[in-house]
């Protein structure tokens, strides 16, 4: 029997404007997910995080939930 691949939105939010630091902390949410695979991911702007100095990341991740 096949598991059906599930598909969930995964944010973080880190401080700074450092791309790596962001995709760090993207890399670690993804840890609890078995057999994570990223579908899309996008950088999250508006004036008052680029003005606060916060970069965030959104991810569409599948995933097959365990059984």
């Amino acid at each position: 029997m096949a598991l059906i691949p599930t598909q969930t939105l995964v944010t973080v939010s880190v401080p700074g404007y450092s791309l790596e630091n962001a995709s760090e902390a993207l890399r670690l949410a993804l840890i609890p997910l078995p057999d994570a695979r990223i579908v899309a991911v996008t950088l999250q702007t508006n004036w008052m995080s680029a003005f606060f100095g916060k970069t965030s990341l959104l991810a569409v991740v599948e995933y097959t939930p365990a059984a």
